[in-house]
């Protein structure tokens, strides 16, 4: 339970399972439980949802649901995302975009990626209707966090010199990406059927296509980039249930 306790740890706020008190092969376990917690902070969403909805308009409650994602989750992917933009934006080369992400600085590109994010997920939250909220806000987190294990079990650590999220990479293994996949598939088809099981189907499409994108342009994976494609499945898994059930 080790690899659990580190997956909610490494993926929110709760004082548990720091990556300091786990062993290298735990961290590269604690993978197959990052789908897992993405249902649970998408439990919390919906809960948040529930009440904000009956004391709020839907722009409010949609607010307060995105306010909570943030925090829950540290606002970890949301800097990834930010520092993959300005890497993909201002280097020509893997090496250029590696330093770019490395860099504490923020730049207009990432400012403008992460408003634009902010505001087509809280638009996408305030467009669910009560049928649907609870499906699209428990599987956007799943998926996401299903993402981010696919990159992680099939793209090499692009960092030379090693970074946060090598020691997860290079001990992870397949064991548990087909843990990771069965979780996200199973979640979307007791959700939302057939539907649930094409969305979970596009979203690993999508997937594909950023390990590709990754691979060509970083050569491999980071922290950053796992952060960067769970927010980016977590929006489109909103957008193709808002599509799907409307």
């Amino acid at each position: 339970m080790m690899s659990f306790w580190g997956a909610l740890g490494c993926l929110t706020i709760l004082p548990c399972g720091r990556r300091g008190m786990l062993a290298e092969s735990e961290l590269g376990r604690s993978f197959q439980w990052f789908a897992p917690v993405g249902l649970l902070v998408g439990g919390v969403l919906v809960g948040v949802h529930a009440v904000a909805s009956r004391l709020a308009p839907p722009s409010v409650a949609a607010a307060c649901v995105l306010a909570v994602w943030v925090v829950i989750t540290g606002a970890l992917h949301l800097d990834g995302f930010a520092d993959v933009c300005d890497g993909l934006y201002g280097g020509h080369t893997p090496e250029e975009r590696l330093r770019i992400m490395k860099d504490p600085h923020v730049g207009a590109m990432a400012v403008v990626a992460v408003s634009v994010l902010l505001i087509l997920k809280a638009a996408l939250i305030g467009s669910l209707s009560q049928r649907i909220a609870m499906p699209a806000l428990l599987l956007s987190p799943c998926l996401g966090r299903f993402a981010m294990v696919w990159l992680g079990t099939t793209l090499p650590y692009a960092r030379a010199e090693g970074g946060v999220a090598e020691a997860f990479v290079r001990s992870a293994g397949r064991r548990p990406l087909w843990w990771a996949s069965g979780v996200a598939f199973i979640a979307a088809g007791w959700l939302l059927g057939v539907r649930g099981i094409g969305i979970a189907l596009g979203s690993l499409l999508a997937t594909c296509i950023l390990c590709a994108v990754f691979r060509r342009t970083l050569g491999g994976v980071t922290g950053d980039a796992l952060g960067a494609a769970g927010e980016l499945l977590e929006v489109l898994t909103l957008l193709a249930v808002v599509i799907v059930e409307s």
